[in-house]
């Protein structure tokens, strides 16, 4: 028996309805309605009388209820006392973030906290934004470090996150250079008419979103665009830029190396730039001794 049949029963308890327990529960309704009738046949007993709208409990239905909360209670509260248990004897300190902050911001960040934590040992992962934070809450990570923008909200809850901003890394347009000169192979500020080719962000990316503020900020820039390529991730995009010659908007930090080299030239000023944060997350409830120990280590560095 899969306990998610449990759920899905009790969600229906209380709903009546298959339609309005299938969205509940993230599933098709014909899917919900497979399982509510493989727990029925794994118990070997209808739990509803189908025939009357909202669902009704049967009277085996209405005995198996009582059983279904006590299970799950129970498995829950063994889950979170043996995750607690886990998670205070773990000494590693686990990250999650978005790619480009694993490469080029990290590394020098924690080792700049270990002046006032020692040593730190991490593992550091990247998720997409919504197991970010659903690890975050379940405490299977211990912190988030996210880019933000002013205009372009994160939807973290901060009556149950503490955050902080820890740096900042403006996003800038970068083009890919002429092998002869070095020179910028295109520049939406010289205003030379062309179409130019563009690397952008899918819209599964927190960057497609700061990528759309920044086009709508130049709505009145006499110059076309043809999007050739798309991917959520700047590392992606920088490569790519570099190789074809298009032009891609990346936080400087993402591209700082490959400019400073000559291999990519940030064009179009201030009208092609925008501020970005990163920012730092944990949960209200994350007191684990060494997150609170760089928690401590980041307020006596200046970074809260």
């Amino acid at each position: 028996m899969d306990t998610k049949w449990l759920e899905d029963f009790l969600s229906l308890t209380k709903t009546g309805s298959f339609s309005r327990s299938s969205q509940e529960r993230n599933v098709t309704q014909p899917a919900f309605s497979r399982r509510i009738r493989a727990l029925e046949n794994w118990l070997g007993v209808a739990l509803f009388d189908r025939r009357t709208y909202p669902a009704a409990l049967t009277p085996a239905g209405q005995i198996f209820r009582q059983s279904a909360e006590n299970i799950l209670d129970e498995l829950n509260q063994s889950r979170a006392l043996f995750r607690e248990t886990l998670l205070n004897r773990r000494s590693d300190l686990h990250i999650a973030a978005a790619s480009t902050l694993n490469f080029h911001f990290i590394p020098q960040w924690l080792r700049s906290l270990e002046a006032e934590t020692g040593r730190l040992t991490t593992h550091v992962v990247t998720r997409n934004f919504h197991d970010m934070v659903d690890q975050l809450v379940q405490g299977e990570i211990d912190l988030v470090l996210q880019y933000a923008h002013a205009d372009v909200p994160i939807l973290f809850e901060t009556r149950q996150f503490d955050q902080f901003t820890l740096a900042s890394d403006p996003m800038v347009l970068v083009s890919g250079v002429d092998p002869k000169n070095g020179q910028a192979l295109y520049d939406p500020s010289r205003g030379d008419g062309v179409s130019i080719p563009y690397m952008g962000y899918s819209s599964d990316g927190y960057f497609a979103e700061v990528e759309k503020l920044v086009f709508e900020q130049n709505a009145a820039a006499k110059v076309g665009f043809t999007r050739l390529n798309e991917s959520p991730t700047s590392e992606v995009l920088k490569y790519m830029a570099m190789e074809t010659g298009a032009l891609a908007l990346v936080p400087e930090s993402c591209a700082r190396s490959e400019i400073s080299q000559g291999q990519l030239r940030v064009v179009g000023g201030e009208a092609w730039s925008t501020p970005l944060s990163v920012h730092i997350y944990r949960t209200h409830s994350g007191t684990r001794p060494l997150v609170a120990k760089v928690w401590d280590a980041l307020s006596q560095t200046g970074q809260i």
